[in-house]
């Protein structure tokens, strides 16, 4: 029981090492709310508005996967959710994981991850796509994925984009729990249910 306690808190610790705030926690959003992209958070979006949606634990009956807080994609514009992560070097294994939940019912979203190229720029010419798949969620509990890249030595974007929602672009695919970095912890095998929120959890383990 103790060795099984400390993985779990191990995880936790470890999670959104060189992502920042990837728990959406670094706002003061009760209920829900907006925040600016780049401003009031390290979280980026490609909304005209420059507005990301957060969620606090409980708003319309959805508890939060871990802390208080979580993000809704796209708030009021079909948009991409990013942060660009430098630091991570050449050739070297990098993991990521998230937690991902429909609103009214299975939404699916996007993640892809981007070396940026020597220009250090999204759509330069020199961009190299890591890892790019979609997932879908129920609305009835947090879906778990996580998985590891391998760095080819610049800033790398990690980026969630909506693909379709039950409750249509800016009602749907809520995101907790995100990490991506070289000190990220991922579960090891059969260790999936230490990170287990509200309801079943679901997980998925997807390798490049």
């Amino acid at each position: 029981m103790l060795k099984a306690l400390a993985l779990s808190t191990l995880v936790v610790s470890a999670a959104s090492a060189d992502l920042v705030d990837g728990g959406f926690e670094g706002n003061d959003v009760w209920g829900y709310g907006f925040i600016q992209g780049g401003i009031d958070t390290p979280w980026r979006t490609t909304a005209p508005d420059n507005l990301i949606e957060v969620w606090s634990n409980g708003f319309l009956g959805v508890p939060s996967h871990e802390g208080v807080r979580f993000a809704e994609l796209n708030a009021n514009y079909a948009s991409t959710l990013y942060q660009d992560i430098n630091g991570l070097g050449d050739n070297n294994s990098v993991n990521w994981h998230f937690a991902h939940r429909g609103r009214y019912g299975t939404d699916v979203m996007k993640l892809t991850i981007t070396d940026l190229g020597a220009d250090q720029n999204i759509g330069g010419g020199d961009d190299t796509v890591l890892f790019q798949q979609n997932f879908s969620a129920e609305n009835t509990a947090w879906s778990i994925h996580y998985g590891t890249i391998t760095s080819i030595g610049n800033n790398t974007r990690f980026a969630f984009e909506a693909v379709s929602a039950v409750g249509g672009n800016t009602q749907g695919n809520l995101l907790d729990w995100c990490g991506f970095g070289t000190g990220v912890v991922i579960p090891a095998p059969g260790a999936i249910f230490l990170l287990g929120a509200a309801g079943a959890v679901m997980s998925r383990r997807r390798r490049q």
